[in-house]
């Protein structure tokens, strides 16, 4: 993971396989000569620095027509690998850039300009951080298959290769409140085409976790919710949203107190924030409810003074928090059994 300035970190292990804060924004990257980082709020911001017809352009043109699109863009510089001669290593290449603006305003990352091997490194990257995600688009799902393992990587499968399904989709659900929305059924998406499936193209699409733009009933909607490796995009969306918001409440916490107490008293405060964090998370949808407690199915824990090492006492470093969560569900499909009563 990128290093990041901040005196919290915040681990997550998961047992699914797999706010203020703004985790909609899509980052475009696009091949350059050095590597660049430029946020953007409106299209003529883009127009400005990328001309009518780039793929540039196009992509940022996709998602601001969205009636749902966010606010703001990160168009991202990467330059292309080079080997030096003498030390064999290798500099530059797509991840280079993800790393160096990793803590940018970007959550999910798409190519300006489609390249397998500059898409599989993007994603792969991405993968090994277990934070934000890579959205990728292709024509065939053979196209699609090199990132069928990937959690982190929504794959997009549409037939209509110069249209920006993948921005629209970003633009449409992306920016709503995380835990609000499943990813499935989401139409009226802006200059997209419907994907005329056949029944063999569709099961094909859906066996590969893809993800198509398909009539069902009276309506196009996006065909289902998940990444390529088949998870659920709004529980990592949420798993990101729940940990940015703890890291944030935490050093703000840090921030704004004259002292924390290395006590009981102090590591109150500590769980009080992320409690808080967990209960706000609860009430957005992003984690389930407990029929038990008639609450959020969530805990978090603190330890206690007496049982925190000493090395961790002289460092002035508490490791005592720990939170689980059980993320929320939502409907998708169904199977309705009915019953005809005959007349005698």
């Amino acid at each position: 993971m990128p290093k990041k300035i901040t005196d919290i970190f915040v681990s997550i292990s998961t047992t699914h396989p797999a706010s203020a804060i703004v985790l909609g924004v899509p980052g475009i990257f696009v091949s350059g000569d050095a590597l660049n980082d430029q946020n953007y709020t409106s299209i003529d911001g883009v127009v400005a620095d990328y001309a009518e017809g780039t793929d540039v352009y196009k992509a940022a043109a996709a998602y601001f027509a969205q009636p749902n699109a966010g606010k703001a863009i990160e168009v991202i510089t990467y330059t292309a690998p080079k080997v030096d001669d003498t030390t064999k290593e290798t500099t530059g290449g797509i991840a280079e850039a993800a790393k160096a603006y990793f803590w940018g305003n970007w959550h999910f990352a798409v190519l300006a300009t489609f390249n397998a091997a500059d898409a599989l490194e993007l994603s792969n990257y991405i993968e090994a951080q277990s934070e934000k995600f890579a959205v990728v688009q292709q024509t065939t799902l053979d196209d699609l298959s090199q990132f069928a393992k990937n959690t982190r990587t929504i794959t997009l499968y549409h037939l209509v290769a110069d249209e920006r399904f993948d921005l629209a989709v970003l633009g449409r659900v992306a920016n709503a409140d995380v835990g609000s929305v499943t990813w499935k059924g989401k139409g009226d998406l802006v200059g997209i085409s419907e994907d005329k499936l056949t029944t063999d193209q569709y099961d094909a699409a859906e066996a590969a976790h893809a993800i198509a733009y398909v009539r069902k009933g009276n309506k196009v909607v996006t065909s289902n919710a998940w990444t390529a490796s088949g998870a659920w995009i709004d529980q990592l969306h949420g798993i990101d949203w729940v940990k940015e918001n703890i890291e944030e409440a935490l050093q703000d916490l840090i921030n704004q107190e004259d002292k924390i107490p290395f006590s009981d008293a102090g590591f109150a405060q500590l769980q009080q924030a992320v409690d808080k964090v967990l209960g706000d998370a609860y009430n957005q949808g992003i984690i389930a409810y407990d029929t038990g407690t008639k609450t959020g199915s969530y805990t978090v824990t603190a330890a206690r003074y007496e049982d925190v090492p000493a090395e961790d006492i002289a460092n002035r470093e508490y490791n005592g928090i720990h939170w689980e969560y059980t993320p929320s569900d939502a409907v998708q499909a169904m199977h309705v059994t009915g019953t005809v009563n005959y007349a005698a």
